[in-house]
Order: structure tokens, then C-alpha cells, then sequence
């Protein structure tokens, strides 16, 4: 409950003078016609006016008018006991409504006294607005301050006037319309300097007239987002300008080194060649490693069909020898958008290093747990001691590089893998995926 304003309360006061006058006046034309039942209940009018606007003194105003009341009776009235003891009793009347009135009134400010200074006093801005016109209501300090007004020239603004982009202004509108209450909201306001602020808004529909909203200014962290956006954005130009500058002149490199194994003879020499081919190779894919590392967390995960995910990334293997058998339900499954790289590696991984791997098979089994996607081969497999190791950049066949993006990108959306099959039997990887990140579909 906002406190009364002093122009308010003249009007209280005027309208109190009005009713006592009003009361005194209908006493004597009621009394002098010989009426007692009726004209007793307008007192009760200035008694709640003078209640409400003025608890603090509201009991000793209340005892006079009802001083002036008893007065009235006992001065117009006639010596009748039955009319002065109906007199009295009203005066106790008059007083008992004044005194309840003046406490709840007391209380009810008292408590009001305290959500106001909350409210105008709080360091989050805090306005609301008229649903059907727009226009801002009540404002506080803070909120003006943010957004560079005058306080008493806020109110004559509307919400088109501080939200003047029109679409996110009706995204704005239309989230309060339909969830009635949406928190953490990101609103640009035009501010009374000409300058833009951005705020986190939270709107509240109370089910009156008015929306009642509280901004924090997130500007400062806006525009160090921004900073750092752009500042990522030309180290990732330049990360792949230098890759792909790095990767011609290796191209170049291995092209030599190729000729000159072809003019030479010398078997030590040629030797030498090949380590050096090897070398530059293994730099070439390191290099490649960073791009399709630096790639992971770029864009937003989103949901993948499992069966065509794999179907995707198959179709750039070499499988005329190897059959690849998938038998997996209508399933989709929450992660990076480089999930189809992490199925290419572990069957490029089987067709490389498997040594005779003539089946590839995919399967799934949920349980209680999650969903785990199965993929197996017939080849050599995994020594116990290298499960865990080829998962980190160390090189075990040179499968290191592959194995440990393919966990990075599966961890983006706390997907699991793990290498659980027997050697000399074959290689089985479980890429493991908790309840929520993964759904069935028709």
C-alpha cells in the first residue's frame, strides 16, 4: 500500500468537512421532523474517512463527532430516555468502528510502509505498466535512473516508448500473455539519452490491470560478451588461416619428399625419406585434429537420428570388404552437431587397426540407466591395459587424435563412451546416454 500522497489526503480532508457538515445538517432535519432511526448511520461516513486518511488521530476525531452527535440528540431531541439511551449507544458505536478502523488502518500502512520502501528503495528497477494502454505506472527511483529519465516525467511514458524495437517488444508481450510470469528476459531499453541499455526483465501478471516487471542492467555483460564474441571470432580466423597456410606447405613438403624416395637408391638415405614422410604426416594430422577439436561446443546441440547419423557417416568409409549391420529402434539422441565424426571414427578406427574385421555390428540396450549404443567388430580388439589410454592424446596405433575428440564431443551433452570388448575377439565400443538425452520416435 503506497502512502498517501499529500494532495490525496487534502481531498480526504475535504470530504470529511463535507460529510461532518452534511451529518450535523441531516441531524437537524431529521430530529426537527421528529426522526431518529435513520440519520445516526451518515456519521458513520466521516468516521471511516477520518479512520483510513488519519489512524494517528483518528480516535480522538472519531470521540468528537460522536460528542457532537450526542449534543445534537440531547439538544433538538425531546426528553425521551428511550431516544437519549439510542443516542448513547451510537456514540459507542461511532467510537468502537473508528478505533478498529484507525488499527487496521495502522497495520495496513505500517505493512504497506515497509513493501513501498522495498520497492522504491530497492536496487533493481521496478515499474509496472497498464496492460491494455501500455502505459508505465508507477516507476520507482531505479528504474528511472537505469534507463536515464526524469521520475516524474517516467509516468507519462508508455512501453513503446522504452521498447521500441516492435518485435522483441510483442515477443515480450505475447511470453506475459501466455506464462503470465517469465523470468531473466532479455529486453533492450531506449533510454532518455538516446543511448541503449540492455536489461534481464522479469514480468509478472498478477491478474489486475498492471504487469509488474523488475530489470537488472546487464549491459556492462553484454558488451564483454560481444568483445569476447568478436575477439573468438578472429582468433578462429586466424586459427584457420595458419592451418590452412601450415597445410599447403606441408602438402608441398610430403610432394618432395615423395619425389625425391623415386631418384633415389640408397636405402639408408631412402630411409631417412620415409621417417620424414612419416613425421610430416603425423603433423598434417594434428593439425586437421585441431580444426575438428576446435569445432566441438561451436554450434548448439541439437537432436540426431541415430540410424541416419550412422548412414551419413559410413557412406565416406571404405566398407567394399566389411559388412555393417545396424540394428537399432527409431531413436534420436541430444548431442553435438559432430556426432556423426565420432561413429566415423570408431568404424574407420576398426576398418584401420582391426586387422581382419570382416562385420560391424550396431545395436542398443536401455535399461534403468540410460540407453547405450553398441558398436562391435570381429577384429583383434583392445588389449586390456590400452582401454582407457586410447581415449587420451597418447598414440596407440595412432588411433589417440580420433578416439579422444570423439569423447569431447560426446561429453558436450554428458554423453559417455567406453571400450568394453575382449581381445583377439573384438573391439566393442558403448556410447552411453543418460535419460533425458535421448528419445524414441515413430
Amino acid at each position: 500500500m503506497r502512502p498517501l500522497t499529500k494532495k490525496t489526503r487534502q481531498w480526504y480532508d475535504l470530504f470529511i468537512i463535507i460529510s461532518v457538515i452534511a451529518s450535523i445538517g441531516i441531524t437537524y432535519i431529521s430530529i426537527s421532523r421528529g426522526i431518529y432511526d435513520v440519520f445516526p448511520y451518515f456519521y458513520l461516513i466521516p468516521v471511516v474517512l477520518i479512520a483510513y486518511s488519519r489512524p494517528q488521530i483518528s480516535i480522538f476525531v472519531t470521540i468528537i463527532v460522536g460528542w457532537l452527535y450526542i449534543a445534537l440528540v440531547y439538544s433538538l431531541g425531546l426528553p425521551d430516555t428511550r431516544v437519549f439511551t439510542h443516542a448513547t449507544i451510537w456514540f459507542f458505536i461511532f467510537v468502537s468502528i473508528g478505533v478498529l478502523i484507525s488499527t487496521y488502518s495502522r497495520e495496513y500502512r505500517k505493512e504497506g510502509g515497509r513493501t513501498c520502501g522495498s520497492f522504491y528503495n530497492s536496487q533493481a528497477g521496478v515499474f509496472s505498466f497498464d496492460k491494455k494502454t501500455l502505459e508505465i505506472t508507477d516507476p520507482n527511483p531505479k528504474f528511472a535512473q537505469l534507463i536515464g529519465y526524469e521520475h516524474n516525467l517516467l509516468i507519462y511514458k508508455s512501453l513503446p516508448d522504452i521498447l521500441t524495437d516492435p518485435s522483441e517488444r510483442e515477443m515480450f508481450l505475447s511470453k506475459v500473455q501466455d506464462q503470465r510470469s517469465i523470468g531473466d528476459f532479455e529486453v533492450s531499453f531506449a533510454c532518455g539519452n538516446g543511448t541503449t541499455r540492455w536489461m534481464l526483465v522479469t514480468a509478472v501478471d498478477c491478474g489486475e490491470q498492471e504487469i509488474i516487471c523488475t530489470v537488472v542492467d546487464i549491459t556492462g555483460q553484454k558488451k564483454a560478451q560481444d568483445a569476447l564474441s568478436v575477439a573468438n571470432r578472429k582468433l578462429n580466423l586466424l586459427n584457420r588461416i595458419t592451418r590452412h597456410d601450415i597445410l599447403n606447405q606441408l602438402t608441398t613438403l610430403i610432394g618432395y619428399i615423395q619425389i625425391s624416395k623415386q631418384q633415389i637408391s640408397d636405402p639408408e638415405i631412402k630411409n631417412y625419406l620415409e621417417k620424414q614422410e612419416q613425421a610430416a604426416d603425423a603433423i598434417r594430422h594434428q593439425i586437421l585434429f585441431t580444426r575438428d577439436y576446435q569445432n566441438i561446443g561451436v554450434h548448439s546441440p541439437q537432436w540426431h537420428n541415430i540410424g541416419e547419423t550412422i548412414s551419413l557417416s559410413t557412406a565416406a568409409l571404405d566398407l567394399v570388404t566389411v559388412r555393417v549391420t545396424s540394428d537399432l529402434p527409431p531413436v534420436e539422441i541430444y548431442a553435438d552437431p559432430l556426432l556423426e565424426k565420432v561413429f566415423y571414427n570408431l568404424m574407420e578406427n576398426s576398418l584401420r587397426h582391426g586387422e581382419h574385421v570382416h562385420n560391424i555390428t550396431i545395436s542398443s540396450l536401455e535399461g534403468s540407466e540410460g540407453l547405450d549404443i553398441i558398436i562391435e567388430d570381429d577384429g583383434n580388439g583392445i588389449p586390456d591395459e590400452q582401454k582407457e589410454k586410447i581415449f587420451i592424446r597418447e598414440y596407440y596405433k595412432n588411433t589417440g587424435l580420433g578416439l579422444f575428440l570423439s569423447r569431447e564431443i560426446l561429453a558436450i551433452t554428458d554423453l559417455s563412451i567406453r571400450e568394453t570388448g575382449t581381445f583377439t575377439k573384438g573391439a566393442r565400443f558403448e556410447i552411453h546416454a543418460p535419460p533425458g538425452t535421448y528419445r524414441f520416435v515413430s
